[in-house]
């Protein structure tokens, strides 16, 4: 079995990705699948962590993501979730006091696919910037890929799965003048497809990309960055 795992983390990223990639369809082979997932599941993981990072510190530095509009008030769902809240509150440990919404008695906010209004959130992006990896955005992969005839890279599959869908639209008076910088971007209805399971390379390298310019890629191509918050930022980001 390759040894791509312990070479990836051993700072090799660039190359693993592109000896997987190189394979072509013969990835999903038995002697080279479990190390490719091995691969898979590290980069998403430090995908993972970097974005949940860049929405706590962009926020910290007052950054403003851009949201779906607020719907009419639904005073049943409020007092659903005031209980609900409530009940995490009183039972649930001081694990969810930060995200009461990671606790199982929430967990029909996802199922039900409800955007929580702002006030439950705490500051936390909404759905139309952040919905977590799982298992309902994977079956929406596979209705996309069912949609266009074509199937996702082990990469995209894999953001899909740790990661989920992720928008870092917003505006910002240095870093995002007007929103007019090109953002991360990655959602189920936009996904990359292949004409054959390949590992998706392709993928990996703009994530990392939009890692190492803090979620701002456009920046790498416009006139003046503010290369300290760049700096700062990814200086709080793990290697992908």
């Amino acid at each position: 079995m390759p040894d791509w795992l312990k070479r990836y983390k051993a700072g090799e990223s660039a190359p693993v990705w592109a000896e997987m990639e190189a394979l072509g369809p013969e990835i999903a082979k038995p002697a080279n699948s479990k190390a490719a997932a091995a691969v898979v599941k590290e980069t998403m993981t430090r995908a993972r962590k970097n974005v949940l990072i860049l929405f706590d510190e962009l926020q910290k530095l007052g950054y403003k993501f851009e949201s779906s509009p607020p719907a009419e008030t639904d005073f049943p769902l409020e007092l659903r979730l005031e209980a609900a809240v409530e009940f995490v509150k009183r039972n649930g440990g001081p694990e969810y006091r930060a995200n009461p919404f990671a606790h199982p008695a929430l967990a029909w906010v996802e199922e039900e696919d409800i955007e929580p209004p702002e006030r439950f959130r705490n500051g936390r992006p909404g759905r139309a910037n952040y919905r977590p990896g799982s298992a309902r955005l994977l079956e929406m992969l596979r209705a996309h890929e069912a949609s266009t005839g074509s199937v996702a890279p082990l990469a995209v599959r894999g953001w899909f799965e740790f990661v989920g869908c992720v928008n870092l639209k917003g505006s910002h008076p240095r870093l995002n003048r007007e929103g007019s910088v090109e953002a991360l971007r990655v959602l189920v209805e936009e996904s990359e497809t292949a004409p054959a399971l390949q590992s998706g390379e392709a993928f990996v390298t703009r994530v990392r990309h939009a890692f190492e310019w803090a979620g701002l890629p456009g920046w790498s191509t416009a006139d003046h960055p503010p290369a300290r918050e760049i700096a700062y930022l990814r200086s709080k980001l793990l290697p992908l």
